[in-house]
């Protein structure tokens, strides 16, 4: 079996030195170390960059999917990315859409400590990521596409099909699933299905992005991603250079439409005006909507259904970049719940 894994930063891939953490190339290379006397495996490193994965941007975006896309993946039984935690949801998803169409599991991970820290779940999330790769190569299983592996605190380790997984509790450190149940777990070194009417009963390729393989993306740092809250204040919001705006809803699928500087739908017409086209996430398909939302529907603005923050934005990072805007209404990578 032959993995390649790719090293990109994160906590998974850094030391201590005087109290503090930074990336160090060599720290993830111990991962590697343990499968030494494994002659079964057989391991192929690379690392297009090394950074902390909060300091992630729309270049180093582009810089990851080009470098994915590049790979000759029938070369491999699976690949392993190593990643960093806080930016771990928005590369997981943005990467399951643009391989959505790889034959290959292909499972990004990360570490809430580093390494040298025995409560690190690094060891494990790595661990579990061979283990998934390994159960492919021996057929007790056959999903493929991207994946996300990531060990709670006391619980097993959870695998996330990868424009699934939610931003991480602030306080625990902990991932969940978008539709609250994960894809399943990994148990005595096998995949297990998560038994749930969200889930497929596996994982299929999906040939919508595979005009995109060899292509060198780039992202622009174009989309502008708000958050409702009480108050908001939209004519504070500078959308100049801005090619789409994207408000993520209150849980009802609601946003405030009233108020002089409050007002969502004042704003939208700003952006209309100014050539900026506006989305809005997660919307509900239910017996039925809000007067605040039902005013959605006469105006030019885009629902994006049953998605999380970090596929919704990715959808249209991908979308503008490529210029294909059927990406967004497509289910390209079971990102939408519909």
């Amino acid at each position: 079996m032959k993995i390649l894994v790719v090293f990109t930063g994160g906590t998974i891939g850094s030391s201590v030195t005087d109290g503090i953490a930074d990336v160090d190339v060599g720290a993830s290379k111990t991962l590697i170390e343990i499968y030494k006397n494994r002659t079964d495996i057989e391991f192929e490193c690379i690392s297009p960059f090394n950074i902390l994965s909060e300091n992630s941007t729309c270049e180093t975006l582009s810089e990851i999917c080009s470098f994915m896309l590049s790979i000759e993946f029938e070369k491999y039984d699976g690949v392993i990315i190593t990643h960093g935690s806080d930016t771990l949801s928005f590369t997981s998803a943005l990467l399951g859409l643009v391989l959505s169409w790889v034959r290959i599991p292909i499972v990004i991970t990360a570490a809430d400590y580093v390494l040298t820290i025995p409560e690190s779940n690094g060891w494990d999330n790595f661990k579990a990521s061979v283990d998934f790769i390994k159960g492919f190569s021996d057929a007790t299983h056959s999903n493929t596409g991207v994946f996300t592996i990531w060990k709670n605190h006391g619980e097993n380790v959870k695998v996330y099909i990868s424009t699934r997984l939610n931003e991480a509790d602030g306080y625990l450190d902990s991932f969940s699933g978008w539709g609250g149940v994960p894809f399943g777990t990994m148990e005595n070194g096998s995949f297990k299905r998560a038994d749930s009417e969200i889930n497929p009963l596996h994982t299929e390729p999906c040939e919508k992005t595979a005009f995109l393989k060899n292509r060198d993306i780039r992202f622009k740092n174009d989309i502008l991603l708000i958050q409702s809250y009480v108050g908001l204040d939209f004519d504070s919001v500078d959308i100049k250079e801005k090619s789409a705006v994207l408000l993520k809803l209150y849980h009802s699928a609601t946003a405030c439409t009233q108020g002089r500087n409050t007002s969502f739908l004042k704003f939208a017409e700003r952006c209309f005006e100014n050539g900026t086209d506006v989305y809005v996430y997660s919307a509900k398909k239910s017996e039925y909507i809000y007067k605040s939302a039902e005013e959605f529907k006469f105006r030019d603005i885009v629902p994006m259904y049953n998605i999380n923050t970090s596929s919704a934005y990715s959808k249209l990072l991908l979308s503008y970049a490529t210029g294909d805007k059927g990406i967004i209404c497509r289910n390209l990578f079971y990102e939408s719940l519909e």
